[in-house]
């Protein structure tokens, strides 16, 4: 008696290449990393999106372009709040040579005036942030410490701010944790961003140190 059971090879091979029948699609194989079920997942929906369109050469272009958007808004996200990290070597060594940042000990007039003659913003621009937190650090606004960053004393600004923890010989409405806040950006940015320093943005700073230490 002759086996009657037939196996069509074709119909297989169509069925095979149906979305609807490739079961194994939602699982995970013991040799496939998270990376690539990712990136499988992510063909799949971007399939469904543009059809057969994205299994061409527009499809890898357009998954390309996709991560290299995504790369861009972690690289900006990271520029805006860790300047420090974009820093050149160059200008490390040339931080390294201007000292530590420290507020006690220091001419902050005379300083400045040395740096605005020379026309030294950045130097200015340098030390017209630490007068800033010399003067709120006698205020008892922020408790300043060598080895604190300026994000930290933007935090304890702003909570001095609040009408509990202010002391009795400071006014309330005199606080001003925006224009610390943005005085504190322009620091780190030419500091730490290689931003290129300007008059214009000396009297920028000068004028938000003023606003922030009550005019003084």
């Amino acid at each position: 008696m002759s086996d009657t059971l037939v196996i069509d090879s074709v119909q297989i091979t169509q069925w095979q290449s149906q979305r609807d029948f490739d079961y194994n699609r939602e699982l995970v194989g013991d040799d496939m990393t998270f990376y690539e079920w990712l990136i499988q997942k992510i063909r799949e929906l971007m399939g469904e999106i543009f059809g057969q369109m994205w299994n061409s050469t527009f499809g890898t272009m357009l998954l390309v372009l996709l991560a290299l958007f995504v790369l861009g808004l972690i690289g900006l996200y990271l520029w805006r709040k860790h300047p420090g990290l974009f820093q050149r070597k160059d200008s490390m060594q040339n931080e390294d040579a201007e000292g530590e940042d420290t507020i006690y000990g220091v001419d902050f007039e005379a300083d400045i005036r040395q740096a605005v003659g020379r026309e030294d913003w950045r130097e200015a621009i340098r030390l017209c942030y630490l007068q800033a937190l010399k003067a709120l650090s006698d205020e008892g606004r922020i408790d300043w410490q060598p080895f604190k960053t300026p994000t930290q004393y933007v935090y304890e600004f702003e909570a001095s701010s609040s009408l509990a923890s202010v002391p009795d010989n400071l006014t309330v409405g005199a606080a001003n944790p925006a224009a610390f806040r943005t005085l504190t950006a322009h620091f780190l940015r030419v500091r730490y961003g290689n931003f290129n320093a300007t008059q214009e943005l000396y009297d920028e700073v000068c004028r938000l140190r003023k606003e922030v230490n009550h005019g003084t």
